[in-house]
């Protein structure tokens, strides 16, 4: 069995620890030393990471990890809006979340790992394929967040202007109830909500277990608190595609074909920034797919792997 427990250092990639304690920057390098946890899931076969959406734990991808199981040793890191205490000032863009990963392997020794990421996920591996290629022997970003046209300038244009909350969901991530009386409170109330409504009925459940996490005070609240939430959404890439190029392991990108996040002129400038990377929409279909229609999603994911040689 594989110890996945969190290691005391770090190899390539660390935040330089050495600033004197009163630099400003001397909380957030300490903050970013040290490696993150790997949680192990089980399976059998080369290891697979699975790197969740923003505000989604890995619990709630159970039904597609039990897909993957046979044929892969599923982990994923403990992001840092898992782990208590931790700030979300912490993460000044995606590449922070792209370069835990990288630590987290680089920690246990492991190379050539499968990556599969969903949104936040897909970009954070896509991005850490890219830096250290060694570490992927292939990769599958799902709905990944590329942004293209008038919506990157927009996004650019609020950070200049240092207004990134003012994104639609970064401000309604704020807004979001956090707290709940019981999880069967949680799920009557959300349920209804458009976001849910496609959910795979396992899915759902898995989300009211994993996304909800109990309080000393007796209530439930959200396990990743809406503050790392909001966060996330303010530091999306404001451009993911100058790293793209870099990208030179087998990568599969699937969009969901009713996606309001991983739009058709982005699919289609990936098949022309990186030509050799595979391509396909999954119909009827949003942009939580892999929590809408899991099956299909671990079908397309292993069939990929397969064509590949990914064993």
């Amino acid at each position: 069995m594989l110890d996945w427990s969190r290691p005391p250092g770090c190899s390539s990639g660390c935040a330089d620890t050495s600033l004197p304690s009163d630099h400003p920057g001397y909380a957030r390098a300490m903050a970013m030393s040290a490696p993150l946890a790997l949680d192990d899931w089980g399976g059998t076969g080369p290891v697979l990471h699975l790197a969740h959406a923003n505000g989604f734990p890995p619990g709630t991808y159970r039904k597609l990890i039990e897909l993957l199981k046979p044929r892969y040793h599923v982990v994923t890191v403990r992001n840092r809006w898992l782990v208590p205490g931790t700030d979300p000032l912490e993460v000044q863009t995606w590449d922070d979340v792209a370069g835990d990963l990288i630590q987290a392997l680089e920690a246990q020794g492991l190379e050539g790992v499968v990556g599969v990421g969903h949104s936040l996920g897909g970009v954070a591996t896509l991005l850490a394929a890219a830096r250290q290629p060694r570490l992927f022997r292939a990769v599958v970003a799902l709905d990944p967040v590329l942004l293209t046209g008038r919506l990157l300038l927009a996004v650019r244009g609020l950070s200049l202007l240092g207004i990134r909350g003012w994104i639609p969901p970064a401000s309604q991530a704020r807004r979001r109830r956090e707290r709940w009386s019981s999880r069967e409170e949680a799920a009557e109330k959300l349920r209804g909500k458009p976001l849910f409504q496609r959910f795979d009925p396992e899915c759902f459940q898995d989300y009211i277990a994993s996304g909800l996490t109990s309080t000393p005070e007796g209530d439930f609240r959200l396990t990743i608190p809406r503050a790392w939430e909001a966060r996330m959404f303010e530091t999306s890439p404001r451009d993911a595609w100058r790293s793209l190029r870099s990208l030179s392991v087998p990568t599969l990108m699937v969009r969901g074909g009713d996606s309001d996040v991983f739009f058709p002129e982005a699919l289609e400038r990936v098949r022309r920034t990186v030509p050799g990377v595979r391509t396909e929409e999954l119909p009827n279909t949003a942009h939580l797919f892999p929590l809408e229609q899991p099956e299909e999603c671990g079908r397309r994911i292993l069939s990929f792997l397969e064509s590949t040689h990914t064993r």
